[in-house]
């Protein structure tokens, strides 16, 4: 028959059915064995003669890959098993490495046998016993969901048996080890999808590499448990020199598949094979697995799960339940998602119940703000009510399971458990229907729940593994800290993407309060979400936020709920103190946790979260920095988050700028403009086109009065000037000038250094009132006044310039910050040029004396102000902020801009 001896180079790409000397044209085989060898020149027959003792009902062509070895008995053994046998070929090439002899063999046996199903990879010190083939392709074959079968480990040598018959885990795969030999058995259509082995991976874990790239095309792979292969191990082996360096190795397949390690896939995986959450429905007991509560899920009867709970004891790297158990009514977790704060919830409760036996969760109604608040024993309302949910680990209740005595556990029908209990009270505009949907209480649900548990036969059994191979995989139920470690957060946030997720964009906030800053975000936010975006709020220095939003323009709304500062640092910048993600207040693992899953993060002025910023950014998350204003020292220094946002400027992809100003300020102190973009400020509610031609009638008809009706809105505090504002309203005063001055806001009481604001303006007749938030509100107050005044010290681009412009309240200003942006000077406003405090106030008072005087002036100045705001809307000044995101994320650039072209007319 003649020698199937073949040499050629690694590089060649003919069809190598024509150079095989002798081939049987009828010898169709549907499985190869590929036999890399190097060195093993005398092991190699072992090999070969496991592969050829196979007993099989289908043909297997043995394909002997000679990698350049420098032993000549190789080729002896080699050529010598190819001239006995007709299915073994022996082809040499070039040394290149283990992967590159893998591939040769795979391109060999893929050009000779065109109709060839699967490849299996047998190294030349390994050996299968005579059934393995057969069985392996049997139960490959009759799996058309998996692309590769993979062994248990029985060692010879030094011996050893683990198990890998746990079920197939992707995130256990990536996050664990290479739970996957390379000694598996492949399906054809793994290579017909271009999938080989990193030629350039010549330390070792090749084979871990190869079984990612399956994963990134979406291969999934399996264990066969009688697979019959035999592993030698010696003291001395390339595994052991590839554990040597295993760092650098794991680094480059981490940079590699950048992808798969990204939070979300990672959380995606959690959630399909080892969820996080057993939810057991109280009244009905049926038992909701996930990581995720509202992305598709499993769900059981509870007599599953109690067979599950055994299972897991005996073996729990095969058989898993989740770490954590959760007694609720899916009502109360609909009441939770409705307002957006279901993932956050769980968030902190896993948090708290690391920390604590039990976690009580109570719901309150509260129609204006939505509030997470801790309370821990010995606080005055402590279990003041009855909890709706209950969460603890699945530990603490197998330890009550373990504990024949209630006295204990079941002390939580009381306010006083003798469980280390904290109460997690969530306060928001819930429904009283959506709070009383109980058949049982989640109380009653935990103890009946136990009790079943108890009462259990399997209790009684001696819990021992079932198989006689040692476990090796941990457990099911730690998974979850693999996935915590992976990421580098404690906790990471439930959240699964769905299919096609649109990009996740999250603002961060110290407060949600009514502030310019938090309007600002709230109106962007409403934009992007128009444009099918998705948005989420995170307050970090509250653990509550006013509803002045439209509760639709979040996805989710979460909090930190801890002692944050917003300042600080042992570190310092340009007269700044800031800190490091080493820094112990950075709070780098909670808050990587809590940020997991997006893809853009707006920071609007939280200054310490900059520290943990660049791990995101390393990750592919775009950091944007939002910046509004430059403050001033009581010195008059300029300070603020414009300079905490030089420090940490590498690690944004766009600074955000309200005002021209601003980007001249950045630009000038070293960012490029590449860098900087402004997005020029709009009213930060909305109205109908019709409501503001309504308004601006009204006013023509009202026409000239015998007083002008002032207003100014803000905070009674130095920036805002109030000491001029109070001057200028006692030359008013003291000059009998008609003009009605209305003081709307509130008193900061760390700035009373000449007494109370409130009692002065009242000593001159002028009552202040308190802070207007409502949108109808502050329409109503611009409405009705004919002037706005402002007598800031400095300011960004103010929001109430530009809402009472809007509906033709003229602005009289101090030209401060970007206010120059928004008023021009006696076009659609009045500026005020003077810095010393007493020419303010002459000037202010001039400037109303003027518009008293002439009539004309103030209804041109009004009608301007109302025209030039009639096209600013937020969907065109974000305009390019959207293009730079379209660009970053192009698979939704179609979709987006037919929107656009929706939303982006006037009247808005």
């Amino acid at each position: 028959m003649g020698t199937r001896k073949i040499n050629r180079p690694a590089n060649e790409s003919s069809a190598l059915s024509t150079e095989v000397e002798g081939h049987r044209g009828d010898l169709a085989p549907r499985l190869a064995i590929v036999i890399p060898v190097y060195k093993h020149s005398v092991l190699m027959s072992e090999a070969v003669e496991s592969a050829l003792a196979q007993r099989a009902d289908f043909g297997i062509a043995i394909i002997v890959v000679d990698d350049g070895c420098p032993f000549v008995e190789t080729e002896t053994i080699g050529t010598t098993y190819a001239a006995a046998h007709e299915n073994v070929f022996y082809v040499r090439k070039p040394n290149g490495g283990l992967s590159s002899a893998r591939n040769y063999g795979v391109d060999f046996a893929l050009d000779l046998f065109p109709d060839l199903e699967a490849v299996y990879f047998l190294d030349a010190d390994n050996r299968i016993t005579p059934t393995a083939m057969q069985d392996v392709f049997a139960f490959l074959t009759s799996r058309p969901e998996i692309a590769w079968v993979y062994p248990n480990i029985d060692k010879f040598g030094i011996g050893w048996n683990g198990s890998y018959q746990a079920p197939y885990s992707r995130l256990l795969h990536l996050t664990f080890d290479n739970i996957c030999e390379a000694g598996s058995m492949v399906a054809r259509r793994v290579f017909d999808a271009g999938i080989r082995f990193d030629e350039t991976m010549k330390a070792g874990f090749e084979d871990w590499d190869f079984w990612l790239q399956c994963i990134s095309n979406g291969f999934e792979g399996a264990n066969y448990p009688f697979f019959g292969f035999d592993y030698r191990q010696r003291a001395e082996s390339m595994l052991r020199d590839s554990h040597r360096t295993k760092a650098a190795i794991m680094s480059y397949i981490r940079e590699k598949h950048k992808r798969l390690f990204q939070p979300d896939t990672l959380a995606q995986w959690e959630h399909a094979e080892s969820p996080r959450y057993a939810a057991i429905a109280t009244g009905t007991y049926a038992v909701s697995l996930f990581t995720d509560p509202t992305a598709p899920h499993s769900k059981i009867d509870l007599e599953t799960f109690i067979d599950r709970y055994w299972a897991a004891l005996a073996e729990p790297d095969a058989h898993g339940i989740p770490p954590f158990m959760l007694w609720i009514a899916p009502a109360h977790l609909q009441a939770l998602r409705k307002i957006g704060v279901l993932h956050n919830v769980l968030w902190h409760a896993e948090r708290l119940a690391e920390k604590h036996h039990l976690v009580a969760i109570r719901l309150e109604h509260d129609p204006g703000r939505i509030e997470l608040r801790k309370i821990e024993a010995g606080a005055p309302d402590y279990m003041a009510k009855k909890p709706l949910a209950w969460l603890c680990s699945v530990d603490l209740f197998k330890a009550c399971v373990d504990d024949i005595s209630d006295e204990w556990i079941g002390s939580i029908r009381g306010k006083r458990p003798s469980p280390d209990t904290v109460e997690l009270v969530i306060r928001g505009p819930f429904k009283a229907f959506d709070l009383d949907r109980t058949v049982l209480s989640a109380t009653n649900g935990l103890l009946s729940t136990l009790g079943v548990f108890r009462d259990s036969a399997y209790r009684r059994g001696p819990h021992q593994r079932w198989t006689w191979r040692g476990g090796y995989f941990p457990a099911i139920r730690t998974h979850y800290k693999l996935l915590r470690e992976a990421i580098g957060a404690s906790p990471v946030m439930p959240r699964v993407a769905a299919k096609n997720q649109a990009p996740r964009i999250g603002f961060l906030l110290p407060i949600a309060s009514f502030g310019g800053v938090e309007k600002v975000a709230y109106a962007m936010a409403r934009e992007l979400v128009r444009l099918g975006y998705e948005t989420h709020l995170y307050v970090l220095g509250k653990s509550s936020c006013e509803l002045v939003f439209d509760p639709a323009d979040f996805t989710s709304v979460n909090f930190l709920m801890d002692d944050y500062p917003l300042w600080g640092g042992a570190h310092h910048f340009a007269g700044h103190d800031i800190m490091m993600a080493q820094d112990d207040g950075a709070r780098l693992e909670r808050l990587t946790g809590l940020l997991a899953g997006l893809d853009v993060v707006v920071n609007c002025q939280v200054a310490p979260v900059n520290a943990i910023l660049g791990e995101l950014r390393r990750r592919g998350v775009k950091i944007l920095d939002h910046v509004h204003v430059l403050d001033r020292t009581r010195s008059g220094r300029a300070a603020g988050h414009p300079y905490v946002a030089l420090a940490y400027e590498h690690i944004y992809d766009l600074i955000l700028t309200c005002s021209e100003q601003m980007v001249d300020w950045f630009h000038g102190m070293g960012v490029p403009n590449a860098k900087l973009m402004h997005i020029r400020n709009a009213p930060s509610f909305e109205m109908r086109e019709a409501e503001v031609r309504t308004i601006l009638r009204q006013r023509q008809r009202r026409g000239v009065q015998d007083r002008l009706k002032a207003i100014f809105l803000g905070r009674l505090d130095s920036q805002k000037g109030i000491e001029r504002l109070y001057a200028a309203a006692r030359l008013i005063h003291r000059r009998q000038l008609p003009i009605d001055l209305r003081l709307v806001g509130g008193e900061v009481l760390n700035d009373q250094s000449r007494g109370s604001w409130t009692e002065r303006f009242a000593e001159l007749g002028i009552n202040l009132e308190p802070a207007i938030y409502s949108s109808k509100g502050l329409t109503d107050a611009f409405a009705e006044a004919d002037v706005l005044l402002l007598t800031s010290r400095w300011e960004g681009a103010p929001l109430t310039i530009l809402e009472a412009q809007r509906v033709g309240c003229v602005p009289v200003v101090t030209a401060v910050g970007a206010v120059a942006e928004l008023v021009e000077h006696d076009v659609n406003g009045l500026l005020i040029e003077a810095e010393d405090d007493s020419d303010v106030a002459q000037q202010l008072v001039g400037a109303l004396e003027r518009l008293l005087s002439d009539p004309r002036l103030l209804n041109r100045l009004s009608t301007k102000a109302a025209d030039d705001l009639a096209t600013r809307t937020w969907a065109e000044n974000l305009s390019p902020l959207i293009d730079r995101l379209e660009a970053w994320f192009p698979f939704r650039s179609e979709e987006i801009e037919l929107r656009r072209t929706v939303t982006s007319g006037p009247g808005r």
